[in-house]
Order: C-alpha cells, then structure tokens, then sequence
C-alpha cells in the first residue's frame, strides 16, 4: 500500500476517533441531565451541598414558613441525616458548644466529654474555625446511620489537608435524633 494512501487511511480513523469521543461526551451529558440530583445548599458557614432526590425536597427546604420537622419529613434519609451533622458543625462553627453537646448521645458523653468543657477543648484543638465538609460515604442499620465525611480547614486548608471523621447517627423519630463521631 502507498504511503498517501496510508496516511489517508490514517486520517480517517482518527477522524472517526474523534467523532466517537465526542458522541460519548455529548450522551454522557444528556444523561447527567436527565438523572442528575438536585443540590441544595444549606445556609451557614459551612459550605456544605447535599443531594436532594427530588423537586419536592427543593421547594419544602426553601419555604421557611414550614416547620423544621416538616421539612425533615419529605427529605430523603440520607439528607437528613446530612442535615443533622451539619447543624451539629454549625453550631460548633458559630461557638455554641452547649446545643452541640447536647445533640450527643449521653453514653457517648460520659465516656469521652464528661463535662461541657471537655468538650470546647476537644472542640477547639480538634475542628477548624470554619470548615468545610465533604460527605464521602453514607450506611444505614436499622434506625441509625453511620455517615463518613472529610473535613478541611475553610480558611487555611490546604490540598488533601482534610481530616476523615464519621458520624454515627442515631434518628429516633423526625429531628429526634442524637449522635456521635470519630474522636482522637
């Protein structure tokens, strides 16, 4: 075979190549537009998104004038679960060390913070001052959930600086809930 001819051969192929790449990349976001989950982002200083199934959850946890139970209720347990350890992180993040204390499991109290002081000290030299959280891994038994999440330093974290902590979370009824974590 010719060297011109060849090389046409050549060309052809890659232009197929091409042409299939590109047909894969433009599917592969038709699909993502079509099963793509919904973010919601919830407010505080964290800057934290959690996946939210369906149109329904969007709209409920926009309208504040529903109750906060409400909104529980037509969120997916996953997203709630999220939400609990996020209001957990909030109030650690906005200094309020007493309602995030109280949200611990009382057997987990006694055997790690037996005082609320314990608890700001661990606190303090344990999590950042704002914090940034990404959820990495989500387990249901029963009525208790164990959610694995990476933590980083919003304001001076560096790549791959992130802390791997898990919550194990104990719902017994709708924002009835209490928890624990990964400590050191």
């Amino acid at each position: 075979m010719s060297r011109k001819k060849q090389n046409k051969i050549n060309i052809s192929y890659l232009i197929i190549f091409v042409i299939l790449i590109v047909f894969v990349i433009i599917l592969i976001a038709i699909t993502n537009m079509i099963n793509g989950s919904k973010k919601v982002e919830y407010k505080g200083n964290l800057s934290t998104e959690i996946n939210v199934d369906s149109e329904n959850d969007i709209n409920i946890i926009a309208n504040k004038d529903d109750s906060e139970t409400e909104r529980l209720e037509v969120m997916t347990e996953r997203a709630r679960i999220e939400y609990y350890v996020t209001k957990f992180l909030n109030y650690i993040e906005g200094e309020e060390y007493q309602e995030a204390y109280e949200l611990l499991n009382d057997t987990y109290k006694k055997d790690y913070f037996p005082s609320l002081d314990s608890f700001k000290k661990y606190v303090k030299s344990n999590f950042f001052k704002m914090m940034d959280i990404d959820y990495t891994n989500f387990e249901r038994i029963g009525d208790t959930y164990v959610i694995w999440m990476t933590i980083t330093d919003a304001i001076n974290g560096k790549p791959n600086s992130g802390k791997e902590i898990n919550f194990v979370v104990k719902e017994n009824a709708y924002n009835d809930y209490e928890l624990s974590f990964s400590a050191n």
